[in-house]
């Protein structure tokens, strides 16, 4: 009996020290999806950008020169693929910015577009139904910047263009995991990021030093946290690391 208890507390104490490494696991492999569902959306985003004239995708929260909304932008809502009938606007399509790619067939799987890692409450469950009907709003899981800095000149970075041929390519970030609430930033300790150059990155936020500046509830939005997460995305680029 005693040595069926010490065989049992024994194999106790290694279940304890595997399940650690175990979990390790299941994120690193949950990532590397992540990772590939950027680099698909990223993709797609080059496809459209082809096929008009270099434009990206155009998104209401990004409002500009011909776009019928007035309102101050709201670059933290650009996780939105498709927004509630109640709340589109005449001659504005429902489908908006990332969403634009599914509605056109670049990418047809809605799947691709949630990260399983996600935290918070927009998984693909929470739009499944939606996505048959194309009527409520559709949320993803992943942030579109809509535009990206003119050039690498600091006077020229503070210019920015949505044509993604001018943009500067191998320091412009343009699609993240989600950076709307801290619940949105999907991984723990970094984020997966596409470059206009067409590469994906891992931005290495140990700490949660970067998510903590989000917000922790929609009802206190702050675009300029987004802003700042993209400009660090960015300065990445010179294998700084994180601040």
């Amino acid at each position: 009996m005693i040595d069926l208890m010490v065989s049992i507390a024994v194999i106790a104490v290694l279940i304890g020290l595997l399940l650690p490494s175990l979990a390790s696991v299941h994120e690193t492999a949950r990532r590397v999806v992540c990772q590939s569902n950027v680099r698909q959306i990223g993709l797609g985003l080059v496809m459209y950008a082809n096929d008009h004239n270099g434009a990206l995708a155009f998104s209401r929260f990004l409002p500009g020169p011909g776009v019928q909304s007035r309102a101050p932008a709201r670059i933290d809502k650009m996780l939105t693929l498709h927004v509630d009938a109640r709340e589109s606007q005449p001659g504005v399509p429902a489908w908006d910015g990332l969403g634009l790619l599914y509605n056109l067939s670049y990418l047809p799987a809605p799947k691709v577009f949630y990260c399983p890692s996600h935290r918070g409450d927009s998984p693909y469950s929470a739009y499944a139904t939606e996505w048959g009907d194309s009527v409520g709003e559709i949320v993803c899981n992943y942030h579109f910047r809509g535009e990206g800095p003119l050039g690498v000149s600091p006077t020229a970075r503070t210019r920015t263009t949505r044509n993604l041929w001018a943009i500067d390519p191998s320091q412009s970030s343009l699609i993240a995991d989600g950076m709307q609430i801290r619940s949105d930033y999907n991984h723990k300790v970094g984020v997966n990021f596409f470059r206009a150059d067409m590469t994906v990155h891992w931005y290495n936020d140990p700490t949660g030093e970067l998510g903590d500046t989000l917000p922790l509830s929609k009802n206190d939005p702050n675009p300029a946290a987004v802003e700042d997460c993209w400009r660090e995305f960015d300065r990445s680029a010179n294998d700084e690391g994180p601040r």
